[in-house]
């Protein structure tokens, strides 16, 4: 795959930043052989969907999200965890998150917003991942206060 770079400082960046309404670094233009632009997302649809996001096509992208709505039918909405027991966890999609377990995550999770806490399905909806005892560890970082949590 041929990358086109601007070296850091590179006096075009500007321009570039302009033509395709980019916010801040780094970023990823995904153009089609034909010029057209196909993504200025490029970089985020990379880190949520991996390679697959290739070709960067409407359509494609459309079937991936199709992919990833029929992975989590039967899935609850809402759960409650033994591992985070001071609120209930949404089901939400997020492109990047490090789930309770410490490994970095993409795609759904159990998340509370109020905690900015989130869980792998894996670890929300299995009772093997662990439990409020081996949370101390894990949740490094919180501190909760009842109903109220905030990351330290």
């Amino acid at each position: 795959m041929p990358w086109l770079a601007l070296p850091l400082g590179d006096p075009r960046k500007a321009l570039v930043q302009r033509k395709f309404k980019i916010q801040g670094i780094p970023a990823l233009v995904a153009i089609s052989p034909n010029g057209q632009t196909l993504s200025t997302q490029a970089r985020q649809l990379i880190q949520a969907y991996g390679a697959d996001a290739y070709p960067f096509t409407e359509e494609h992208l459309k079937h991936l999200e199709e992919k990833l709505e029929e992975e989590a039918k039967g899935w609850p909405e809402k759960v409650k965890s033994e591992l985070h027991a001071e609120h209930e966890l949404t089901r939400v999609l997020h492109h990047e998150y490090v789930c309770w377990c410490r490994e970095p995550g993409s795609g759904w999770s159990f998340y509370c917003k109020e905690c900015d806490f989130h869980l792998h399905p894996r670890c929300a909806l299995s009772n093997k991942e662990g439990t409020k005892a081996d949370a101390p560890n894990a949740m490094e970082g919180y501190i909760c206060d009842g109903d109220v949590c905030r990351k330290v």
